[in-house]
């Protein structure tokens, strides 16, 4: 029987500006949306706000479920979340990887000018929420 991971995944925004983590992992740069795995018992709105301030260490409020994706081998909820925070503050196990060359992990604040466009975003289950929210929130 095939395991399904639960995880959450967390676009988040402070008025014009989201969060992508910058990774360069395995030869490869690409954005992650940050989020990560579902702990035993917890809901899936507590896990989205223990993985922000575990990896960026930002404070959420208005969090909103916008997607649930289920596939063979994952459950995603895909969350968007207000913050009045500036700081990215770097507090769990992402920490010893903020100047690792071969696994970097790297969040940034960007608008939707200044990020690249030239590498993938994942998790894939979540691109469409944010492909959306540049569309509507940050268009014009």
């Amino acid at each position: 029987m095939i395991e399904i991971r639960k995880r959450v995944n967390v676009l988040v925004v402070n008025k014009d500006k989201f969060v992508l983590i910058f990774r360069h992992k395995n030869n490869q740069d690409y954005y992650a949306i940050p989020g990560g795995g579902i702990e035993s018992g917890e809901t899936p709105e507590v896990a989205a706000r223990r993985e922000i301030d575990e990896e960026l260490g930002l404070s959420l409020y208005n969090l909103k479920l916008i997607s649930e994706i289920k596939t063979v081998t994952r459950h995603d909820f895909n969350f968007l979340g207000n913050t009045s925070d500036t700081v990215i503050n770097v507090t769990g196990p992402e920490l010893k990887h903020l100047n690792m060359a071969e696994d970097l992990f790297k969040p940034e604040w960007h608008t939707k000018e200044s990020f690249r466009r030239d590498i993938e975003i994942y998790p894939v289950s979540a691109r469409k929420m944010f492909n959306s929210l540049l569309n509507s929130k940050y268009n014009g």
